[in-house]
């Protein structure tokens, strides 16, 4: 299987629907332009690609998710805004340009991903979802983002530099700071499709497996690969002093941890549908290969 085809399909039909988007919306404001410029940067778009795979997993439709894709992709682009900022990593580069504060100033960066929050929650709202799937999404999204989820990991990360952690506390960061967004994915590409409690717990759960992966693999690239190729400063976490998987490993066990988080997620798919759950197999797997 050709994942890259597969999931460049996606990526076009999110970034198409992301443009429009952005088209209808579109004003003069400076924080309009700030958060459009950091959500056109490109990137993989995994998570509204998770979304769109999620949901055909358990019958439904890749365009049906695309608001909520959406949602989570400004939800991620607002962590990433704020992440970047010289009171957090101090980032200057993101995804091969400058970050959105090193474009456009510190404080009309803050207020960007402030306005994605918000912007956010419109998606869902205006939806054409029906009222207690909305619901169940933004329940959801508020817990797997703030003190439960997203920003506690951030804090978690940020406070602890220069520490000694535990590999326990290590994957919890991980958890809170990328693998609950990875869940919420799961979570709404299958609650669109109507999944029953069961199916979405399996895929919930694969998306937190996923999320841990993600996280160590990038974490592992950080040291091995380089500026070029990856689009953003590499070096910094050691620099920085930051709890990773590689501090508290090394690079060798690192790695094996990776693989057996992805194998746990794939071991979670259900069994009973096909091609789609093979795609996302294949794409849990093709994560591997980034660290090779």
């Amino acid at each position: 299987m050709d994942i890259t085809a597969l999931t460049s399909g996606k990526k076009d039909l999110f970034d198409n629907y992301l443009h429009a988007y952005l088209a209808a919306e579109g004003t003069s404001s400076g924080i309009f332009e700030a958060f459009a410029y950091s959500l056109k940067a490109g990137g993989k778009r995994i998570r509204p690609v998770l979304t769109m795979m999620a949901c055909e997993c358990l019958g439904g439709f890749a365009e049906d998710t695309l608001p909520a894709g959406l949602a989570i992709e400004m939800i991620h682009t607002f962590s990433l805004i704020h992440d970047d900022l010289p009171a957090l990593d101090n980032d200057d580069l993101r995804r091969g340009r400058p970050t959105c504060h090193a474009r456009f100033g510190e404080s009309t960066a803050i207020l960007a991903g402030d306005a994605l929050i918000f912007q956010a929650l419109s998606a869902i709202t205006a939806a054409g979802y029906p009222p207690r799937t909305k619901l169940d999404i933004l329940e959801f999204m508020a817990e797997v983002c703030g003190v439960k989820g997203l920003v506690q990991g951030e804090y978690h990360d940020v406070t602890a530099e220069g520490k000694e952690l535990s590999m326990d506390e290590v994957r919890d960061i991980y958890r809170r700071k990328t693998a609950r967004l990875f869940e919420l994915c799961m979570f709404t590409g299958a609650r669109i499709a109507e999944g029953d409690p069961e199916q979405i717990e399996s895929l919930v759960g694969f998306g937190t497996y996923l999320g841990l992966a993600f996280q160590a693999i990038d974490d592992i690239l950080d040291v091995t690969s380089s500026r070029e190729v990856l689009g953003k400063t590499t070096g910094k976490d050691l620099a920085q002093g930051k709890a990773t998987i590689v501090k508290a490993l090394g690079l060798q066990e690192s790695r094996r941890w990776a693989r057996d988080m992805t194998e746990k997620a794939v071991d979670l798919l259900p069994a009973k549908h096909g091609t789609r759950v093979k795609d996302l197999k294949a794409l849990a797997l093709s994560m591997l290969e980034r660290m090779a």
